[in-house]
C-alpha cells in the first residue's frame, strides 16, 4: 500500500486541472491547430486525474 502524498497529488491535480482546459479549448474552437493532439490532451488529464487521487488520503474503508 503506497502512503498518501498530498504535496504530489496537489501538483497533479494542477496539472490535470491545465490539460482539461487546454482539452476544452481545443475542443471548443473547430480547426484549432492543436486538434490533432486532442486525445493526448485528454489522455494526460485522465492520468493525471488518476495519479492525484491515488496519493490523496482515501475515506476510511475506500480502497486506492
Amino acid at each position: 500500500m503506497t502512503l498518501p502524498n498530498p504535496a504530489f497529488a496537489a501538483e497533479e491535480q494542477h496539472r490535470a486541472d491545465g490539460m482539461a482546459a487546454r482539452a476544452a479549448e481545443i475542443s471548443a474552437s473547430p480547426g484549432h491547430p492543436s486538434s490533432g493532439s486532442l486525445s493526448l490532451y485528454q489522455s494526460c488529464a485522465r492520468t493525471a486525474y488518476e495519479a492525484a487521487a491515488a496519493n490523496e488520503a482515501q475515506p476510511e474503508g475506500w480502497q486506492r
